[in-house]
């Protein structure tokens, strides 16, 4: 019965589990916010980086002293 108690006793002890908790919280923060800046660099970034390249791209210089 003793063997059984003793092998028992790490389930019971749960002194480690606020640790577990708050680590996977904070994994759940961490991917939340990466795939928020995700969608930022992605759909509203980028697309007015383009807009920005495109703009320039279009821009006639003068030929001056030729």
């Amino acid at each position: 019965m003793g063997f059984v108690k003793n092998f028992l006793k790490p389930l019971r002890d749960q002194r480690g589990s606020s640790f577990i908790e708050n680590a996977l919280w904070i994994i759940v923060v961490v991917l939340l916010v990466a795939g928020a800046g995700y969608v930022l660099a992605s759909h509203g970034v980028s697309p007015k980086l383009d807009q920005i390249k495109q703009s320039i791209t279009n821009v006639q210089v003068p030929n001056i002293g030729q």
